[in-house]
């Protein structure tokens, strides 16, 4: 009988993995937290239409990477291809945008058909935080201060920041007519997707991985011609304040991301060391979303790390804490609820100790074995005469031939010192 294996481009973590992914999610919940940002929880599979009416009908992620299906009652859904757009349409259905300010996070899968590659998979987890209400550069800088101390921490390699601002609706549009303007007379040398976006999405071209491309759009308008007074201050302060606070960055002119809803500033850290799929975290302000789902004029801007890249970046060089283990063995299948109680004590008084209790199954040589095997750091044996004289066999497996016989009292103090 042939072995199931996971579907082509979803995501197995390796057991050994996994402490590792959690303790990169704890570190960015913790920053965020730290900022006052507060997590909400999403759906993984929304309407279809939501996704089209704020991603945009003619980009990529609709046209051709959305998982879509219909349900039992014929509507079609969709599993996420990303995380804002649920953000805010569960921000104005709750009625968050009416309670003033707000600054959130949450995290998990996304979903997009694309070829599978290194850093690219068609299940990927994203850490993201959105920040509505506020207009002001200052979030711009706070959210750009945050993924900087995130990326500080995991001492991510050959990393860069890049900002560019596409200015308002209303000069995106402008600059899209020049750009078609001045791309019609040399269409035969655009590659295949540029043909197609002259006509459905024109400011993507920019983005256009082809060299050629890239080489024809060196002569071609910039967006900053047509920045409103406004969009240009927002822009120039910006880079002022990078620049007083130390923050490195390098102006990216075709920098334009894949959503139709980003407006003005737009960022992306990017490190080489991941290969051609370098983007680690990327974000923008969206200031007409709110609109497009249905809610108020509201502000808004947000970022999101790239879960499976940051690690791919870093795996080299995470070096976090493991927690202590310890192993219950029992001599007697007499004493299984004894020892099961046992160790509920000791896991109310030790939190952070792991501890495994080894049930019935009595024969020591083994589990002691077992317990080296799994990497326990402890091990403490109870048998009917120590149950009798509440004195316990306690070993420290890193030492040799090193057994101590304690009471209950004794065996939590001594732990909470090793630990």
């Amino acid at each position: 009988m042939s072995k199931f294996q996971k579907v082509r481009g979803m995501h197995d973590v390796p057991l050994d993995q996994s402490s590792i992914w959690s303790e990169v999610i704890k570190k960015l919940a913790s920053t965020l937290k730290s900022y006052s940002y507060s997590e909400i929880r999403l759906p993984i599979i929304e309407q279809t239409e939501l996704f089209k009416r704020s991603v945009g009908d003619e980009t990529d992620i609709v046209n051709k990477e959305m998982f879509t299906f219909d349900s039992k009652s014929k509507k079609s859904m969709t599993l996420r291809p990303e995380g804002t757009a649920g953000c805010m349409r569960a921000s104005i259905e709750q009625g968050l945008l009416d309670q003033g300010n707000q600054r959130l996070f949450y995290h998990g899968p996304m979903y997009r058909y694309e070829r599978p590659q290194k850093g690219r998979n068609r299940e990927f987890y994203q850490f993201s935080a959105e920040a509505y209400g506020n207009d002001t550069i200052s979030i711009e800088l706070e959210l750009i201060q945050i993924a900087e101390r995130i990326i500080s921490f995991f001492k991510v390699p050959d990393v860069s920041l890049e900002i560019n601002s596409l200015g308002s609706k209303e000069a995106q549009d402008k600059f899209s007519l020049e750009l078609v303007k001045f791309l019609t007379p040399l269409k035969d040398k655009l590659d295949e997707d540029s043909q197609k976006r002259l006509i459905t999405n024109p400011l993507r071209i920019l983005d256009s991985k082809n060299t050629e491309t890239q080489k024809i759009l060196i002569s071609a308008p910039r967006i900053s011609d047509f920045y409103s007074s406004e969009s240009a201050e927002r822009y120039k302060n910006l880079k002022n304040s990078l620049d007083e606070l130390g923050i490195n960055y390098q102006e990216n002119h075709n920098l334009v991301r894949g959503l139709d809803y980003y407006n003005d500033i737009v960022f992306e850290w990017k490190s080489e060391i991941i290969g051609s799929q370098s983007a680690l975290c990327a974000g923008g302000r969206y200031d007409s979303l709110s609109k497009k789902l249905g809610g108020r004029d509201m502000p808004a801007i947000g970022f999101s790390f790239g879960i499976d890249r940051l690690i791919l970046a870093c795996q080299d060089a995470f070096n976090f804490s493991k927690s202590k283990k310890l192993t219950i063995i029992i001599l007697e299948e007499s004493l299984l609820n004894f020892g099961a109680n046992f160790s509920e004590r000791l896991r109310d008084a030790l939190p952070d100790l792991e501890i495994r209790f080894s049930g019935l199954d009595i024969n020591l040589k083994s589990q002691l074995k077992k317990a080296i095997k799994n990497n326990s750091d402890f091990a403490i044996i109870i048998g009917r005469e120590e149950v009798e004289s509440n004195s316990f066999s306690f070993k420290n497996l890193s030492k040799d031939n090193n057994q101590e016989r304690l009471n209950e009292e004794e065996i939590i103090s001594k732990l909470k010192q090793l630990i």
